[in-house]
This record gives structure tokens, sequence and C-alpha cells, in this order.
């Protein structure tokens, strides 16, 4: 849902004032999140002392639009940033990216929802987009009730922006609600005890005949055509991305930096790091360990590759023309590729650790716990994804309920 009208919103409401580079804050809080990442994967939140200074960055509001008093940052910028912070913790990035991400597209709502949704500016939004609640009309809005799961980031959020199937006159229509999470009818279950990715957060949100007012509610059947989108003025290249591609490239965006991470954690110590019962004086006199570790790099190298080219679609691309879905289905197989090299580095740097890194003393393992289990996300599925694409490329059904039209351009395979 959009506005063909630029309005500015009062100052108090507002997101946080956000001049610097967001990729330099970042990076200078890894320090502190590498120091309370393990007590983040004990506690499955963002810690407080880490929230605190996350809140003060600034960096919860990179994606919001000028027109809101934000920065209004590129899809590309928001990646780099989840990336960096997940160098430092991954469970608290990949919290921070669905907060900041979800929070910069409340901001970019028309005034009349936004007035209800930020009473001082500083409010978070998590999302669950699954239609997993059932709505019902009563006088001025509607009554929510639902579990969602997966709530990622939902301990630290005030709204969430929620799945439902809502009874209307037409019928049942799927649509967005925006969940007050400070309202006595949502809670919070506390259900997420997983392998990885504890810290998170991602607990199942629970709402029990809530009522949201007609205006909180993002309608699918309503929103405007991409076509009408492109040619309204007043708009900002955010209000131009396509939502099909947003989620897979915001939950790989952790798994970026936590692969960076292992790679740079398993390099440093390779000189000093003995081959048990090998002849080496450490692990990098051996070439073959020397070989994996840069294959692995450049397996993290080729996912940024894909990456960038799927994000820069949206940043560029979609900023001068409507995607296709045969764009987005090639976005979604760049997002699976990128996760399998991903996890295939991450794998191939604790073949080369050795089996001292599996220790719970060594942050290795929690590394490459956090992106075993968040790069099988059903969103990053990499078979899947490929079998879309190759779908699309020979003109068969698509197989993602998001995306039910996959045909390619009538020029797509001429060379460019």
């Amino acid at each position: 849902m959009r506005s063909e009208t630029v309005e500015t919103r009062p100052a108090h409401k507002r997101p946080a004032a956000f001049v610097a580079d967001p990729l330099e804050i970042a990076a200078s809080l890894r320090p502190l999140l590498e120091d309370h990442a393990a007590a983040c994967e004990r506690e499955r939140r963002i810690v407080p002392a880490v929230m605190e200074a996350l809140r003060a960055s600034g960096l919860f509001h990179i994606t919001a639009p000028e027109r809101a008093g934000g920065p209004g940052h590129r899809l590309t910028t928001h990646i780099e940033t989840v990336a960096e912070l997940a160098k430092g913790c991954v469970g608290t990035a990949w919290a921070y990216g669905l907060l900041s991400g979800i929070t910069g597209t409340a901001f970019a709502l028309p005034p009349a929802m936004t007035e209800r949704l930020f009473q001082t500016g500083e409010e978070l939004f998590c999302s669950a987009s699954a239609p997993s609640g059932k709505a019902v009309a009563v006088s001025g809005g509607y009554r929510v009730s639902g579990r969602w799961g997966y709530g990622s980031g939902c301990l630290h959020a005030d709204w969430a922006l929620n799945g439902a199937m809502i009874e209307t006159d037409r019928g049942v229509e799927p649509a967005l609600a925006f969940l007050d999470l400070r309202d006595p009818a949502c809670s919070i279950e506390d259900n997420w005890h997983v392998a990885g990715m504890a810290g998170s957060g991602s607990n199942m949100i629970v709402a029990q005949d809530l009522f949201v007012p007609d205006d909180l509610i993002l309608w699918s059947s309503r929103t405007p055509p991409a076509e009408a989108i492109l040619a309204m003025e007043g708009l900002e290249p955010r209000d131009r991305w396509p939502m099909e591609p947003l989620f897979p490239l915001g939950v790989l965006a952790p798994m970026l930096g936590a692969a960076t991470a292992l790679l740079e954690g398993v390099a440093q110590a390779m000189p000093r790091r003995q081959v048990v019962g090998w002849t080496y004086a450490g692990q990098s006199g051996s070439e073959a360990l020397v070989g994996m570790t840069g294959r692995a790099a450049m397996e993290i190298d080729s996912a940024w590759l894909h990456v960038r080219r799927a994000a820069g679609m949206l940043d560029e691309t979609a900023q001068c023309r409507v995607l296709t879905g045969f764009d987005k289905a090639q976005i979604q197989a760049d997002c699976g590729y990128a996760m399998e090299l991903l996890r295939a580095a991450g794998n191939r740097l604790m073949d080369v650790a050795g089996p001292g890194a599996f220790a719970l003393s060594s942050p290795l393992q929690r590394i490459w716990r956090d992106l075993s289990v968040g790069t099988r996300h059903n969103a990053l599925n990499g078979q899947l994804s490929l079998e879309l694409y190759g779908r699309a490329i020979t003109g068969r059904p698509s197989n993602i309920a998001l995306l039910p039209d996959i045909t390619p351009a009538p020029n797509w395979a001429e060379p460019k």
C-alpha cells in the first residue's frame, strides 16, 4: 500500500536522525556484539546492552524513506549492514534485519496509518506474514485471532505485521494486519528452543480476539499494480521494491556475515593451530588446508555476487521498469544458490578448523550452527529455488505460491 502524495510527518514521530555511514557504524558495533554473542544465544534474544546500542546508533531506521525523515538507504546497503552486524552476532543480526526492514516499511505507509502506528518514532515492527490468523468484521474494524510462528525480533517489537484471512462481503480475503503487541490480547509464546539461530528470538506470536482498526489493515487485493506504482510521482526507490524478493534477500543477509566471520576466524588461527598427528608446524603449512580455505572464500565471494545482482534488480532495474515473474524467479534462484554456497563454505571451513572448533568454548561452533540452521529456512531452499528457475526457463508452471506467474519475456535468452 503506497501513497501518491508526499506529506511531512511531525518531528516527534519521525525516525531518529541518521547521517553517518551505516556500514561504518555496524563495523564499530562488532566488538560489542561479539562480547555478548554467547549471552544472546543463551537468553534467546538481543541482550539489553546491544539493543540499547542499536537504538542509539539509528540503524533501525536506515530504510525509512526521506519523506518520513529517514535516510532512505538502498536495499543493498541494508543487506550489507545486516551482514556486517552478523560478523559479531548472527542471532542479533537476524532479528535486527527483520525489525529494521519492517519498521522501514511502516514508515513508508500513508500518514493515515503512520499517525496510529508511531507515537514516538521509536516504535519497532516485526512480521510473520503467513496467513495464520483469522479475522471477523466488527464496528470500526476487525477482531483478529491466531498463532504465528517464527516471529523473529518479536520480543523487542511494539507491533507485528501479520497475515490473516479476513471475512468480507466478497468472501475470505488474505491481508496483513498490524497487531499491537502491547495490547493484553497479544502475547509471546516462548517456544524458540533450537540448535542454531537461538538469538533471533523467533518465538510464537499469539492474538486472541484483538481489535484491529480498519485503517491498520493492508489488503493484498487493493495494492496498486506495479505499472501504476512505477508511474506515480513523489515516490522513493523503496516504494518500487516488489514484495516477493524482499524476504529471501533479508534472511540471507545475516548468513553472508556468518560465513565471513567463520572464514576470518579460521584463517586467523591457521598459523598457530596444529594438525594433530601430521608433520605440519601449523595448518597454514598444509597446501590442502590452504586450498580448502581459498575455495571457501571463493564460495562466499560468489554468494555475494549473486546477492548483489538480486538486490540490484530492486535498487536499479525496478526503478526503470516493472520486474517480470521471470526476473523474480531468477532473484529467488540467486538467493537459493547463494545459500547453498554459504552452507558449503561453512562446512568446508569447519573441516579446516578441525575437531577443536566444535568445543562449546569455541565461538566458531556457534557461528557454524547459526549458519547451518539459518541457511535451511524455506525461503532459501536451494533445490526448490533452482527448480523454480528451471521451470521459468523451460516454460513450466511455478512451484512457489508467492509467485504464480514466472513466464519469461519473449527475448529473455537473447545475448545482452
